[in-house]
């Protein structure tokens, strides 16, 4: 009797062990591909994903553009962000005091430098530019991107400076690719009047969203359950949860006019995802799909035209 109670006793043991070295198995998986794939899409520096990407256009900058700031009266910028990361910023401005500011955002793997010809662009229709650069980019500080998320924050601080030097000043948000969702986010936020308008280009509906295409464009992996396990890691270490980072419920509470740009053959951001933030947008808005434009191109196929939609939309608030 006492010889079969050992053996259950030792039977159990051996359950017991099995059960805990398949949890510290199960453990280890789980934020071993968390961590990987949110270093792979967050973390500070190179980005893979955007590496050889037959999807991605190359820079649109010249030389021309890379010369213009130095013809133009510029001041950096710096600001602290909500958590005291160092936020930096240039901003061009007019040769006479106007009230005209566009806010200008660039997207994922970029920095203010690469918004230059648009910044340039609009300098020459008139309006003072800030050029920013997102939190873990550039020179702002921050270890993580967070995909517009915690940037629609820093947006709005960008924004409060603004109206501190300028009392009267007339804002526009513009954005591309994760600049456009960021501008997207930051126009559910309490916005000063100051901000007359948003006009976003290729942003994406929600990072999951974004991220489900990625995973299945790059590694043939559904959302669930990886998407998850990178949850879990970004919400320990970037602070924010990707779930809740969704443009479509943002602009479900904006309180401004929306003008969304979209190329038709992006595939990068699929064009769908335009649809979803143009239908959640309460407020006056606008869709202008280009044909033929893959990501972020609609801007280079007709730069003139994309302007003068621009400045239509933007003169009905200005």
């Amino acid at each position: 009797m006492q010889e079969e109670k050992n053996k259950s006793k030792w039977n159990k043991k051996k359950v017991l062990a099995g059960v805990s070295v398949g949890l510290v198995f199960f453990v280890l998986v789980y934020f071993g591909v968390g961590f990987y794939f949110f270093r792979y899409a967050l973390a500070r520096g190179d980005k893979k994903v955007v590496k050889d990407n037959p999807n991605l256009p190359n820079s649109e900058v010249t030389q021309e553009d890379r010369d213009w700031p130095s013809s133009v009266a510029k001041r950096d910028e710096q600001i602290k962000s909500f958590d005291d990361l160092k936020l930096v910023g240039t901003s061009f401005f007019q040769p006479e005091p106007v009230k005209k500011w566009v806010i200008v955002v660039h997207g994922y793997s970029g920095n203010r430098s690469v918004m230059l010809r648009r910044a340039r662009a609009f300098h020459e229709e008139g309006f003072n530019v800030l050029a920013v650069d997102c939190r873990g980019y550039g020179d702002s500080e921050g270890k993580y991107t967070t995909m517009g998320w915690l940037d629609r924050k820093d947006i709005v601080s960008w924004v409060t400076k603004l109206v501190t030097d300028s009392p009267e000043s007339q804002i526009v948000l513009y954005g591309g690719s994760a600049g456009g969702a960021a501008v997207m986010m930051a126009a559910g936020e309490e916005l000063p009047p100051n901000v007359k308008c948003v006009i976003e280009d290729c942003g994406y509906s929600s990072v999951w969203d974004e991220f489900s295409h990625q995973l299945w464009e790059k590694f043939h992996l559904p959302s669930f359950p990886v998407l998850n396990m990178a949850n879990t890691v970004t919400k320990i270490l970037g602070g924010f949860d990707l779930k809740e980072a969704s443009a479509v419920e943002q602009l479900k509470k904006t309180k401004v006019p929306v003008m969304f740009i979209h190329g038709s053959e992006d595939k990068f951001v699929l064009p769908d995802m335009v649809h979803k933030v143009y239908d959640a947008t309460p407020t006056e808005k606008e869709l202008y799909i280009v044909p033929g434009a893959k990501h972020n191109c609609a801007f280079r196929i007709d730069q003139a035209e994309y302007m003068k939609r621009c400045l239509e939309f933007i003169n009905k608030y200005i």
